[in-house]
């Protein structure tokens, strides 16, 4: 009874700082497209968007953000299948989008100086 005395503070110490942890960071409660596309799109696309897959259009022009949206949201199936990604609010297919689309152009940029 004594040594379960003695372990109730320690008990309760820990329950008080379990409390303290930092919210998990998951996918709905992304706020930028660099975090939904280094979740998402990071094993394909790699770091610099276009991914071992289509790195023949990277030196192109970048596409519109619109184009992006509509791949992300209803994907793509002809020589690569990338899926749709529906689950996204319209809000957080913009936010990926304009990342990628900025990705694109910093690419561009650099192949087409």
């Amino acid at each position: 009874m004594r040594s379960l005395i003695k372990l109730l503070p320690a008990l309760a110490l820990l329950a008080v700082l379990s409390g303290c942890e930092e919210e998990a960071i998951t996918p709905d409660k992304m706020k930028s497209g660099a975090e939904l596309y280094d979740y998402y799109c990071k094993a394909c696309h790699e770091k610099q968007g276009p991914g071992a897959m289509m790195e023949r259009y990277a030196s192109k022009e970048p596409m519109t953000v619109h184009k992006v949206i509509l791949l992300i949201k209803y994907g793509y199936n002809a020589r690569h299948n990338m899926p749709a990604f529906k689950e996204f609010s319209d809000e957080q297919a913009d936010m990926l989008a304009t990342y990628v689309v900025g990705l694109q152009t910093e690419n561009h940029r650099n192949l087409n100086p």
